[in-house]
Order: C-alpha cells, then sequence, then structure tokens
C-alpha cells in the first residue's frame, strides 16, 4: 500500500505513452452511441487494456474491482452490488476528451481514481499534451510539470484561500452564466475534458460546474478533498462523499448537477449560474 501512488505513476507514464505516440493520427475512430460527440479510439481501448494486467501484477495483495468507462458493463445490470463486495475501487478514464483528442487538440486526459468502500483515497490524472500531472491523497498532493520529460519539476500542492479571480470550469455545458457573474473577476472557461478541468482546479482553478461520471472525478477527488475542495449538489448542498447508488446512476452518470468548490464559496458560486440540467 505505501507503493500505491509510485505504482499509479508508474501506469501514468505508460498510458501517456501510448497517448502520445497516436495523437494527432488517432484511427479507428467509433461511435459509442448516436451522439455525434460520444466515440471511442483505439488508444482508449489500448489504454483499457493495459490497465487489467497492470492492476493484476501490481495490487494482487488489494481486494479491488476496476470500474472502466470502456469496460464498465462487466460488472452486470447491478454494478454497486458487485462493487461493494470489494474494499477498493479502481475508477479509470482511459482517455477522457476522447473528442479532442481525436481531433488533435491537447484537452485530454487520463485518470486513475482509488476509492476505498466507495470513498476517495487516493489517484492522480494526467493531461500528456499539456505536460502536467497532479496525484495524492487525503493528505498530500501534488504537481509535476513536464511530467516524466528530463525536466520535469515536482511541486506540494497546499491549499489556498479562495481566489475570486480564478476560473469557472464548465459552465456553458453544466450551468450558463446569469447576470450576476462579474465578467472580468470571475472567468468562466470550458476546456472540453473534465480531467484537465480537476487538474485545472486543484492547480489554478476556483470552480467547476460537474455533470458527468464518477470516473470522470474520481482521479482527482482524494487530492482535491485535501486542498479543500467538495463536490456539491447544487440543488441540495449536500456533498459527495462517496460512490453511491443515490448519487449515481447505474451507468455511473452523477444524477445532479453539482460544483466542485471550497464550501465557503458555494453560495456565491450557485448565485452566479443556473445549472442546464436538474
Amino acid at each position: 500500500m505505501k507503493e500505491l501512488l509510485p505504482t499509479i505513476l508508474d501506469f501514468m507514464k505508460a498510458a501517456g505513452e501510448i497517448a502520445l505516440h497516436n495523437y494527432q493520427h488517432a484511427t479507428n475512430v467509433q461511435y459509442k452511441s448516436e451522439a455525434t460527440t460520444d466515440i471511442i479510439t483505439e488508444t482508449d481501448i489500448a489504454v483499457s487494456k493495459l490497465f487489467r494486467p497492470f492492476c493484476a501484477t501490481h495490487f494482487s495483495d488489494m481486494d479491488c474491482v476496476i470500474v472502466d468507462e470502456e469496460s464498465v458493463s462487466e460488472l452486470g445490470d447491478n454494478p454497486f452490488a458487485e462493487i461493494v463486495q470489494h474494499e477498493y475501487q479502481f475508477v479509470i478514464d482511459p482517455i477522457d476528451g476522447t473528442l479532442p483528442y481525436a481531433l488533435g487538440i491537447p484537452m485530454f486526459g487520463i485518470s486513475v481514481g482509488v476509492l476505498r468502500q466507495g470513498k476517495p483515497f487516493a489517484g492522480a490524472v494526467y493531461a500528456p499534451a499539456l505536460g502536467e500531472l497532479v496525484y495524492g491523497d487525503l493528505h498530500s498532493a501534488y504537481w509535476m510539470k513536464n511530467a516524466f520529460a528530463a525536466n520535469q519539476t515536482l511541486a506540494p500542492l497546499e491549499p489556498r484561500n479562495g481566489d475570486k479571480n480564478g476560473l469557472l470550469m464548465g459552465l456553458g455545458r453544466f450551468a450558463k452564466p446569469n447576470s450576476n457573474i462579474n465578467i472580468g473577476r470571475e472567468v468562466p472557461v470550458n476546456f472540453y475534458a473534465a480531467v484537465v478541468h480537476m487538474l485545472y482546479l486543484a492547480t489554478r482553478g476556483r470552480a467547476y460546474y460537474f455533470g458527468v461520471c464518477a470516473w470522470d472525478i474520481a482521479g482527482a477527488w482524494a487530492l482535491l478533498k485535501y486542498l479543500g475542495f467538495e463536490v456539491i449538489n447544487y440543488h441540495t448542498e449536500k456533498i459527495l462523499e462517496k460512490l453511491d447508488p443515490a448519487d449515481f446512476t447505474p451507468q455511473f452518470r452523477i444524477k445532479d448537477t453539482h460544483i466542485v468548490c471550497k464550501p465557503a464559496e458555494f453560495a456565491r458560486l450557485k448565485h452566479i449560474a443556473d445549472p442546464i440540467y436538474p
């Protein structure tokens, strides 16, 4: 267990090499549904296939189950009944931001989150084309720049005071600014990939308006909690504490719009944006 995060970084390095090898010439693009943005590439599949044997080799001493976006159907019709039988859940997104990836846009990433009894425990998110990676747990967090390059740098991340000039991410997709937003001080942006949003939230962002799936938050969930962020339901103000069917569909999509932010800033962040989805 002591080597959990260093071992996950080994996986991130290998997965990033696969992603960068195929970057800007992704092939075998397929549609997973009728939605034009819901696609999968050979890289998604390759990274997904890499993780299972990696997990079996390095984490054989852990009672764990894999929750993988690209193979979630293997958990059966009642996936929550399966995952609660295991102490640890590895929640992975082989390539988040597959559409930007397929278009040769660098806003994509890889995410591995470790939950313990469904609660955030540790994890990492990596944006290979941006050269940035953050990793950590409930007690520490680190920011790697020029990740895995000869000149990489590693810096500890510490809880910081609220930055009213920080980035507000996800506006336009999950929520829309209303007349209460102060353009110029509050900067709405969209980087098209949840993993990139989580990475930027940990390093220089203020909030992420969130409405997607468990694997989109899992990799950064623990380290964001260490940094003082919580995943808060827009309507009920309930803090998301674990992977639970009360909050997620059987396909692991979150049931309601949430704001990932510092609790002290939630009221203001709710006040300046209206959710697009329920």
